[in-house]
């Protein structure tokens, strides 16, 4: 009987961010195959922290076909990364960490060709959360975002971690899913770029955001055929990364003959 494959090989980075308490890092695994684009997998929890599995350990249990040609790269953050900028303190800007350290950093490790690779999103919870709001602020910068069980796309309050990484009533605001994908949704209606999964803990949350992006007209492709734990969990991963791919695909090449216009939003 052959051996089972190695897990891939990861190199952490350790990063020196005014945006960022002291200690973070970005690890990164890149692919044997020349890389065709970069996947950012977004943390729940700060620092290291495990309690919810980890990302890059289940992406290793991906089959070889759904990590070939990407560089996956995990970020940490100094504190519970729900990815905004803190109203006052610059040590918890994590918005402007990814965008501004992270990404930068990921594309340095690689070859002049990496500025040319498309950058996507890859998270669950509050880091499905964070991929969609990233998305709708930095539509140059991401192309697509794969999120299983996503955070606040119902009506319920904001989370008490959220109002406390934001710092204030504006700053949360600002970051308001919700209110993000109706402020910026014209730079996502010309082509499918999100991939909204479940079922997990937070169903509602799946049907109120796939009801919230049908009403917005913005394209996506909405599954709940992957149930798994609220963790990270080669379950969800292998149909998130799969659609992730076709997203991809179909951003360069464009719909399938037949297609057009037509929304990928799948009835709950």
């Amino acid at each position: 009987m052959p051996s089972p494959p190695s897990p891939p090989e990861r190199t952490a980075v350790p990063l020196e961010s005014p945006f960022q308490e002291p200690g973070t890092q970005v690890t990164v695994i890149l692919p044997e195959q020349p890389a065709r684009r970069i996947v950012l997998a977004l943390p729940v929890e700060k620092g290291d922290g495990h309690k919810y599995g980890h990302a890059l350990a289940e992406i290793g249990r991906l089959p070889a076909a759904l990590r070939a040609g990407t560089v996956f790269a995990a970020p940490t953050f100094s504190a519970s990364p729900w990815l905004v900028n803190h109203a006052t303190r610059t040590d918890r800007r994590q918005e402007d960490h990814l965008v501004r350290v992270v990404v930068p950093t990921v594309l340095a490790l690689l070859d002049a060709q990496a500025a040319r690779l498309p950058v996507h999103l890859l998270g669950f919870s509050k880091g499905g959360f964070a991929a969609l709001n990233l998305l709708t602020r930095h539509p140059a910068l991401f192309a697509a975002a794969s999120v299983w069980d996503p955070s606040l796309l119902s009506d319920r309050p904001p989370h008490p971690q959220l109002a406390d990484a934001a710092g204030s009533t504006g700053r949360l605001d600002e970051y308001d899913v919700r209110l993000n994908l109706r402020r910026h949704g014209g730079a996502l209606r010309a082509a499918c770029r999100i991939a909204l999964g479940g079922i997990g803990t937070l169903e509602a949350d799946w049907t109120a955001g796939h009801r919230l992006l049908d009403s917005l007209g913005i394209p996506h492709h909405a599954y709940r055929d992957a149930p798994a734990d609220h963790r990270w969990d080669a379950a969800w991963l292998a149909p998130a990364m799969r659609h992730l791919l076709t997203l991809e695909t179909r951003l360069h090449h464009g719909p399938a003959r037949g297609e057009g216009g037509k929304r990928e939003g799948l009835s709950p």
